[in-house]
């Protein structure tokens, strides 16, 4: 018989790290390949969250039974995303078929207008560049391709979300169990403090979203486009991606008031800057002072980052996302790990948790 192996004592301990190492990094690859799994997992909880939020609105109001109250909030956010996704398909949709439909006249329109000063011609140069026959229609399959997996996948959130917003207690219960004894407490204060954060971040991007979109709906109205309420819904969404939503949101507008001419492009450009400086200075630091402050420069880098490390559903979900580490890092690394005095409330003197639920 051949000699079964068997490590001297001494080997053992470089053996055990190098297992760990090993299982630490095939846990990485499997969290890696699994990363859009995840993200929707992630969106799943925001949407619970959402469910959860407009089910206490009923409950505030007088409906004592829970989980009517839940079915109603359910049914309310349902209600909401399908006005949006009317409003976007029928009203907005018409006008950016028309538009595509007749690409070579809307470019001729914009050149009409745009090219008689230098940067115009420069920009409508680069538009004829960017929207030749073969890459129009590459980008319009894409765009087809793609929105049927954005909806299988919003589909999928969907579905988890009300079974988490259901009964979410098995899932706090399980991030509790896989903490050690000695630390459960810190990570039930956690999970309070970003749930907190999530809510009230959810609640002002929801107020945000509504004020935004009457605002560049009468701007756009005021400057002459025909689809002024779809294009400001369309821009008030994209709010819950901050920074680079609006930007991305504010192009259609732009072309098509740029293919209508005349003082249309000037006035739809005024009332964006109009509307993006109310924002800025008196809107966002009213709605946003009960909100987990997070600098601004950190919140445009972590979403251009995490949209070029997972794509666009990073984009989507990398604001509600940088809340919930900026939260969690606060709560479990500086209060617990190095007792940081953060907002006046010392580790040592901080409320705990409740005991973990049964």
């Amino acid at each position: 018989m051949l000699p079964v192996f068997q490590p001297s004592p001494e080997d053992w301990p470089f053996l055990r790290r190098l297992i760990w190492t090993i299982l630490a990094g095939a846990a990485l690859v499997v969290l890696w390949r699994a990363s859009d799994l995840l993200l929707l997992a992630f969106g799943s909880i925001l949407g619970a969250v959402m469910f959860r939020s407009a089910a206490h609105l009923f409950e505030r109001i007088g409906i004592a039974n829970k989980h009517l109250a839940l079915a109603l909030g359910t049914l309310l956010i349902l209600a909401l995303f399908a006005t949006v996704g009317w409003l976007l398909v029928v009203q907005f949709g018409s006008e950016l078929s028309a538009m595509l439909g007749d690409l070579p006249g809307t470019l001729s329109s914009i050149e009409r207008n745009l090219g008689s000063s230098e940067v115009g011609a420069a920009i409508v140069e680069a538009i004829r560049s960017a929207a030749g026959d073969e890459a129009i229609a590459s980008r319009l399959g894409d765009v087809v391709l793609g929105s049927g997996r954005l909806l299988l996948n919003f589909l999928i959130v969907l579905v988890g979300a009300m079974f988490i917003a259901v009964d979410p207690r098995p899932y706090r219960r399980a991030i509790v169990l896989l903490t050690p004894p000695p630390g459960r407490a810190a990570v039930e204060h956690a999970l309070d403090q970003v749930i907190t954060a999530l809510k009230l971040w959810l609640k002002a991007k929801l107020v945000t979203m509504a004020i935004m979109t009457v605002l560049i709906s009468a701007s756009l109205w005021w400057a002459g486009l025909e689809s002024w309420a779809a294009l400001g819904l369309l821009g008030g969404l994209s709010e819950f991606v901050p920074y680079v939503g609006p930007a991305v949101a504010m192009l259609p507008s732009i072309g098509l008031a740029a293919a209508a001419g005349g003082s249309v492009f000037w006035r739809t450009v005024a009332g964006y800057v109009v509307a993006r400086l109310f924002e800025a200075y008196l809107m966002t630091p009213l709605v946003n002072r009960r909100v987990v402050r997070i600098p601004p420069a950190l919140t445009l880098f972590v979403i251009l980052g995490v949209g070029a490390v997972f794509g666009i559903y990073g984009v989507f979900f990398a604001g509600a996302l940088l809340v919930v580490a900026y939260v969690g890092i606060r709560e479990l690394y500086l209060r617990d790990t190095l007792g940081e005095d953060i907002e006046g409330v010392p580790a040592k003197t901080r409320p705990r948790g409740p005991p973990l639920r049964r």
